[in-house]
């Protein structure tokens, strides 16, 4: 009797679930924007020290140095 009754219950648990453990579309689409996002967060960061390196007597350095600053504390925790 368990036989008869495992088979069909298995298979119908793998047509009622078959996404376990995979993440959804749209899940797949955040993880990819947050992705792009750091890639962003980084790049403004690299541009701002570049400022703040060539052009140390500029008025609008200690501007580039916060925002690069805020940049870095807006990372990840990992």
């Amino acid at each position: 009797m368990t036989r008869k009754f495992l088979a069909p219950a298995l298979a119908f648990a793998a047509l009622v679930f078959p996404s376990c453990g995979e993440k959804s579309e749209a899940e797949k689409a955040e993880d990819e924007r947050s992705g792009v996002r750091e890639e962003k967060r980084k790049k403004a960061i690299e541009i701002y020290q570049t400022i703040a390196k060539e052009y140390p007597d500029d008025p609008k350095t200690a501007e580039a140095k916060q925002k690069a600053a805020a940049l870095e504390a807006l990372a990840p925790k990992k």
